[in-house]
């Protein structure tokens, strides 16, 4: 798990605590719904960054055995 997934949980963890979980129906109007957004977004984020970094360490394990 990378710092930005962390990250999220953790954030998910204290919006739930004090705020409650999203809506079952997401709500653009709800701050509540609105945090979740964002915090969905933290961990695509995480997943994408994730994904860019397998394929360079990829793309650098290649060009190394080249030489």
């Amino acid at each position: 798990m990378n710092k930005y997934k962390k990250l999220a949980k953790s954030f998910r963890k204290e919006v739930n605590k004090q705020w409650g979980k999203k809506c079952e129906d997401f709500d653009f109007g709800c701050i509540v719904c609105q945090s979740h957004r964002i915090l969905d977004d933290l961990e695509e984020l995480g997943n994408f960054l994730d994904s860019i970094n397998k394929i360079h360490e990829k793309s650098q394990h290649s060009h190394n055995r080249k030489s």
